[in-house]
């Protein structure tokens, strides 16, 4: 049970908009403290059935003498507590103005008078002078000139009531639950550990390699996993897989009010249907390849001579492995015939058939929280194993220098994707990854997914030095518009080490040995393994995957590991 102190003077809005936000919650018990016996807030406070104090400011000191709270909340509280009486509890204050602007009283009265074109909130923690603690979080707003007072302070407490419970929530300690059985999880999962912003770690679904990290969640549905996510009181779920996105899982948990990063089912459709997602790319004026949509086979011969250099795409999910690509067309052909006879089953039924693009692929991951895009490092990854089949990846790296000429392109690139999202009205929270092939002439997509990749994911979230925790529970939130990355200053290198059977048939229960857990310069996360008597087995095609800064150091760890399937890719460096 946490414990939570408001402290308050007036009307107290602040006050009822974090009870009510909180009124789900049986794990936090609310106090009140005024210093008006008249204050409105009293009588809030009695409606919420919160209890509450009323004492003379004088006899603050001894009041918090005794008293230990998880948190002390100012909200509407009018005088300057002193050193003394805050030193033994961590205490926040959320200010009507843009800090350091307009400290102390009458803030919002200021910027009318002054004609601000901007305003806005901060939250900050408290200290015995005026306004001046460690800044948590800013909210800006634009200001019509138009406006009244009136209408500047209800503009202003629109803010306060939405994002002031939410900076409360977090420094609180967060209840995550992140969904997924790979590599990316494993990643995802072992960031959010090190949060100092956690509380308790849920895992659904995660493999032997990384289930310690967490307490594991049992389900049969996605319904029943919204219900035990609900009673165990999660602040915000993370789903990995696309399989679980485009299903629809992140629409279950809504009806929840479960917080989610993931694409609902309709947004989903930009990965599950590469014919929308083609689309989607004319109408927002996104450059991608030519293309024709073909479902007969009858058609195979006719639609393939609209094409010099023909590439072949599943329509539907395929695990990253329904694209074919060969320089010899009989092979096109017979690979098409397969495709349309249901090698990936329905995911198959339509495909694409379009023009190869010459260049080299980077990966975009943009993260949207429904108003603010926050674009990622570029990374490169790495599908086609040494057969040349495409894969679910093989290996990555981060970040990808595409000069400046290329910059001022991506940034306008950007700027569309920003307008498909805004006018789409997408209001969920979710990861969109844009494969990108940087041509001669331009920057074209070759695909959206709406998730993190795999292995890109590996070397993203360990090149962004972030707590990632508050990257997610930022995007969660709208707030992103404060986030600001801060990056390695070297290149990491993941490299996954696979089944040698993959990407077809892979032999299970072949037993890892000799895994390096020891060194400090390297990472190390599981996507198919299960343990048994503290030995670690393969479960499916791709089974571990190394970061580094040393690539020499991940292929002498990959070396020494005794796995009779071992395949990993040799001489991963950088396409251009």
């Amino acid at each position: 049970m946490k414990n939570v102190l408001i402290l308050a003077s007036g009307k107290g809005s602040n006050f009822e908009a974090i009870i009510k936000y909180f009124k789900e919650r049986s794990d936090i018990n609310f106090k009140l403290l005024c210093n008006k016996k008249n204050a409105y807030v009293l009588k809030r406070a009695e409606k919420l059935n919160i209890e509450a104090y009323c004492l003379k400011f004088e006899d603050f000191s001894d009041f918090f003498k005794n008293r230990k709270f998880d948190l002390v909340v100012m909200a509407g509280f009018d005088r300057i507590l002193d050193k003394k009486t805050i030193q033994n509890n961590k205490f926040i204050n959320i200010h009507p103005s843009l800090l350091p602007k307009y400290k102390g009283l009458k803030a919002i009265e200021k910027t009318f008078v002054n004609h601000d074109t901007k305003g806005g909130i901060t939250i900050h923690y408290a200290n015995e002078k005026v306004d001046e603690g460690e800044i948590i979080y800013q909210k800006a707003i634009k200001i019509n000139p138009k406006w009244s007072l009136r209408k500047i302070e209800k503009e202003i407490h629109k803010l306060e009531h939405h994002y002031y419970p939410r900076i409360i929530e977090k420094l609180l300690g967060l209840n995550i639950l992140v969904v997924g059985f790979g590599a990316r999880e494993h990643c995802i999962a072992e960031k959010i550990s090190n949060s100092k912003y956690l509380d308790k770690l849920y895992l659904a679904d995660s493999n032997d390699g990384f289930c310690d990290l967490g307490e594991k969640i049992i389900y049969n549905n996605y319904l029943e996993l919204a219900q035990k996510a609900k009673e165990k009181n999660i602040n915000l779920a993370i789903i990995g897989p696309e399989k679980y996105l485009c299903e629809g899982i992140v629409d279950i948990f809504k009806k929840f009010n479960i917080k989610t990063i993931g694409a609902d089912k309709k947004t989903s459709k930009l990965e599950s249907s590469k014919l929308y997602a083609k689309k989607i790319m004319k109408k927002y004026g996104i450059k991608t390849a030519p293309y024709v949509k073909i479902n007969n086979k009858k058609n195979i011969e006719k639609y393939l001579s609209y094409f010099k250099n023909p590439v072949i795409k599943a329509n539907g999910l395929a695990s990253g492995k329904g694209v074919y690509i060969n320089s010899d067309k009989n092979k096109v052909k017979n690979e098409l015939f397969n495709f349309l006879s249901g090698k990936f089953l329905d995911a198959s039924k339509n495909c694409l058939i379009e023009e190869k693009l010459f260049g080299y692929e980077v990966s975009l991951f943009s993260f949207w929280d429904g108003e603010n895009l926050l674009n990622m490092p570029l990374c490169q990854d790495f599908k086609q194993n040494d057969d040349g089949l495409n894969t679910g990846g093989l290996a990555s790296i981060c970040p990808i220098n595409i000069g400046i000429e290329n910059e001022f392109k991506l940034n306008k690139f950007k700027n569309k994707l920003f307008n498909l999202l805004k006018k789409e009205k997408i209001k969920n929270p979710f990861i969109l990854y844009s494969g990108l092939m940087i041509t001669k002439d331009d920057i074209y997509v070759l695909e959206f997914n709406v998730r993190l990749g795999d292995p890109e994911t590996q070397v993203l979230l360990n090149y962004i030095q972030n707590d990632w925790l508050s990257i997610f529970f930022a995007q969660a939130n709208r707030m992103l518009n404060y986030t600001e990355l801060k990056e390695k200053n070297k290149e990491l290198t993941c490299i996954v080490m696979a089944s040698k059977g993959y990407p077809l048939k892979s032999r299970k229960n072949i037993e890892i040995s000799n895994i390096d857990f020891n060194n400090k310069n390297a990472k190390i996360y599981f996507s198919n393994v299960k343990r048994t008597n503290n030995k670690y087995y393969s479960m499916g095609g791709r089974v571990l995957s190394i970061v580094s800064e040393d690539k020499n150091l991940i292929y002498n760890i990959l070396d020494n590991i005794e796995f009779e399937e071992k395949m990993y890719k040799k001489d991963v460096e950088i396409k251009q």
